[in-house]
């Protein structure tokens, strides 16, 4: 409804000019506000289509955390301004993205840290921004849970190869015992360089070919990549199927408005029609 709004804003203004008893076509600033309001939406279905997207090579669970990261810093620079009306709008939306974010922190960030291009490096360089002081105690909280959560992986790692080759369950002790400590998979995944960013970069098709070097890990990042953020469909959570009928009987909008719209629509309609018309012509 914004958007077509926004799109016939000439239309109000000749709407105004030939009719004296409408007046309710919106001023330079509140076409200001409708543009603020329709860019912070844009970003919603955005993300929205992205993540219900099956056609999308990115992981939904790390394409989750980009978008929610975009969201938050897109709010934050609005924010910023300091205008009353961004800030009565975005607030409430703000407090439920940094709310989501937390209460999904380590899935989210478990799948950055999964993709070589970004590692840790990303979860600590967001976090800065999004959690300002406190952002050391969830980068902490990441970290842990990661390497709870490889150890798990190698625990299970470890069982699979004593069931296909008894001979591997020999006790450890009567080993020779190492001198120093030697790196976990996580650690030397960790430590490695990242790897360059390039587009249509296929992040399981880089475990798959690194599985024999990271056999527990790469196991534990196919699992955590693949995991579903969302169950629903974008035309689910953003169904303009039933629009008309809200904006007569359900929404704010005066009358005059949607006749206007309608009206707008109809001509354009028309117009193009005539226009094409006229091209085959």
């Amino acid at each position: 409804m914004l958007l077509a709004a926004s799109e016939l804003r000439e239309v109000f203004s000749c709407l105004e000019a030939l009719d004296p008893d409408y007046k309710e076509a919106p001023s330079m600033l509140e076409w200001k506000q409708v543009e603020t309001i329709s860019s912070v939406l844009q970003l919603l279905v955005d993300a929205a289509n992205l993540l219900s997207s099956s056609s999308s090579t990115t992981p939904a669970a790390l394409a989750c955390f980009h978008e929610a990261w975009m969201i938050q810093s897109k709010l934050s620079t609005l924010a910023a301004i300091g205008d009353p009306f961004i800030d009565s709008f975005i607030g409430g939306l703000q407090d439920r993205i940094e709310k989501y974010i937390k209460e999904c922190i380590l899935v989210l960030a478990a799948a950055v840290v999964m993709d070589p291009r970004f590692k840790m490096k990303l979860v600590e360089f967001s976090f800065a921004k999004m959690f300002l002081h406190d952002a050391p105690t969830y980068i902490e909280i990441v970290d842990d849970g990661i390497r709870q959560l490889f150890w798990e992986y190698k625990v299970l790692h470890q069982l699979d190869e004593e069931k296909a080759d008894p001979k591997l369950g020999i006790n450890v002790d009567i080993m020779e015992p190492r001198r120093y400590p030697v790196k976990s998979e996580l650690d030397v995944y960790l430590d490695e360089t990242l790897v360059p960013r390039v587009a249509d970069f296929d992040v399981l098709g880089w475990w798959k070919q690194n599985e024999v070097r990271f056999p527990a890990l790469a196991k534990m990042a196919r699992d955590v990549l693949c995991i579903q953020v969302s169950a629903a469909s974008a035309e689910s959570l953003f169904d303009t199927r039933c629009l008309p009928k809200e904006m007569e009987y359900g929404s704010s909008v005066k009358p005059e408005t949607v006749e206007a719209l309608v009206c707008a629509k109809d001509w354009l309609r028309r117009a193009a029609a005539a226009a094409a018309a006229g091209g085959d012509r």
